[in-house]
């Protein structure tokens, strides 16, 4: 979440930025503001894509550092303390889980059942939840125990399923009906939250927003983590532990297990510089039309 907030938060400086441009006109340099501000409309648009620019490129200097940190430690020991990057396929350490809607053995998952309010809200969320039993890493530097933190965030980039049909409907209602959300929490409406923790890297979270939808008229979602699925991980190698641990000194980038390996960081690599690319483009395409549209023409 603090991750998130930083990423927006980068936009501010851009849109002050632009909102000053676009209202400058001339004689110049006195720069004498435009009291019509004519075309200032683009300027958060500009702002947007100039930002986006930014959070490629930031995660395209994030994604070659971790390319070079796996490269620079296969087959060889990692050291205490290190941060590393490894790739390697998935071991369950602990008992199996099952997926909420598919049923699949699985190491890991996270649900998601919603429904579409049809008006300005937009899509609200029923009931969500993640799960994670202990799971070790088999990678070129040995067998590493991955001790994830108890977040959500873990499964960020594992891309999500849409689930349809009665199979999955009667999973999620089985699901839902075996489940213990909790006891309420404040007044009645509120959402229902239990969270429970069973070792360092196993945890389950579950939460009912009591909106009382039905079920049939709700979006199923699923993410699942399978035993033998080739992911990387970043963070800290613990000597005493044989493990990988967050990097508390991360912000931006929580803890999470990527699905791919030394290809998947690759390709990741290239289609963040891509997109920076195709962004600054849109940007100064945005630029252009309000020199040309609003600029010369109040000239």
């Amino acid at each position: 979440m603090k991750g998130c907030m930083l990423r927006l938060a980068l936009y501010v400086p851009f849109l002050a930025l632009f909102l000053i441009l676009f209202s400058i006109r001339q004689p110049f340099p006195t720069l004498v503001i435009n009291p019509e501000a004519d075309g200032l409309a683009l300027a958060p648009v500009a702002a947007f894509f100039f930002w986006f620019a930014t959070l490629f490129l930031l995660d395209a200097r994030q994604a070659r550092i971790n390319l070079e940190t796996a490269r620079e430690s296969l087959g060889r020991r990692l050291r205490d303390g290190e941060r590393a990057v490894v790739f390697g396929s998935v071991e369950p350490r602990g008992e199996l889980l099952e997926a909420p809607f598919t049923g699949e053995a699985c190491v890991g998952y996270l649900y998601i059942i919603q429904h579409n309010t049809g008006g300005k809200t937009g899509t609200v969320i029923d009931y969500e939840g993640y799960a994670l039993t202990q799971i070790a890493i088999q990678c070129s530097q040995g067998t590493l125990a991955v001790l994830a933190p108890p977040d959500k965030e873990l499964f960020y980039e594992i891309p999500f399923k849409m689930l349809t049909g009665d199979d999955a409907f009667s999973r999620a209602t089985l699901y839902l009906q075996n489940t213990d959300f909790g006891a309420p929490r404040g007044t009645p409406g509120h959402a229902n939250r239990r969270d429970t923790t069973d070792g360092p890297g196993s945890f389950r979270t579950d939460v009912n927003n009591n909106l009382n939808t039905d079920l049939r008229a709700c979006i199923l979602r699923q993410k699942v983590l399978l035993p033998g699925d080739t992911v990387h991980i970043a963070g800290i190698h613990s000597e005493a532990k044989q493990a990988i641990v967050p990097d508390p000194d991360t912000i931006m980038k929580p803890f999470h297990i990527v699905p791919g390996g030394e290809a998947s960081l690759a390709g990741k690599l290239r289609g963040k510089l891509r997109g920076a690319v195709i962004s600054t483009a849109l940007g100064l395409s945005v630029v252009a039309v309000y020199f040309f549209a609003f600029l010369l023409r109040a000239n």
